[in-house]
């Protein structure tokens, strides 16, 4: 399988290292990326089960360590993979990398978008697993947690707890899912 190289904004660009291949970017929303000093895509994860959500219909969703092919999701024809995923694995561990490959519709089948997840540090994914344990079922609270996550710039937090499948329904919270989600990567 042939990696590609890539550059980032919240948006991950494929591009062949090998050849030539027409410009692509996949807009990632959560969990979310950076740019690391080898310029690699990375997502620190806070959250032990982030939800995977790209604005872009793809045809397939990889997880990897090491090489190691852990899940794979693949779009049936004419059924694109869309909207938020699950996470499909037993809960991230702080320190812990994995690498999530991500292939949008009308790609070879062998280009990826390469995006490295890492575990927090054990002190900062406790304190996010308790402040989501905390939440419950309850719409006020989860739409305190989330405005705190953004006022606090946390972008990263924020985002995971707004797209987080233990997060309740409720006008307000599902209106800023649209927006953000309309958004899209646009904005930075």
């Amino acid at each position: 399988m042939r990696r590609t190289c890539l550059a980032i904004g919240l948006a991950v660009a494929l591009v062949s290292c090998a050849a030539p291949l027409r410009a692509t970017t996949v807009c990632v929303l959560t969990p979310r990326l950076a740019l690391n000093a080898k310029g690699e895509a990375v997502a620190v994860v806070a959250i032990a089960t982030p939800t995977i959500l790209s604005t872009e219909p793809l045809d397939e969703v990889r997880i990897e360590r090491e090489g190691e092919l852990l899940w794979q999701r693949r779009a049936l024809p004419g059924e694109p993979i869309e909207g938020p995923i699950p996470w499909p694995l037993a809960p991230m561990r702080p320190g812990q990398r994995l690498v999530l490959m991500l292939r949008p519709q009308g790609v070879q089948a062998d280009d990826y978008a390469v995006i490295v997840l890492e575990g927090d540090p054990a002190s900062r994914m406790e304190r996010a697993q308790k402040e989501l344990a905390s939440l419950g079922r309850d719409p006020i609270a989860w739409w305190a947690a989330i405005q705190q996550a953004f006022d606090r710039d946390d972008i990263s937090l924020g985002l995971a707890l707004l797209y987080a499948f233990d997060g309740p329904g409720s006008a307000r919270i599902d209106n800023l899912r649209r927006a953000v989600f309309q958004a899209g990567c646009g904005g930075g």
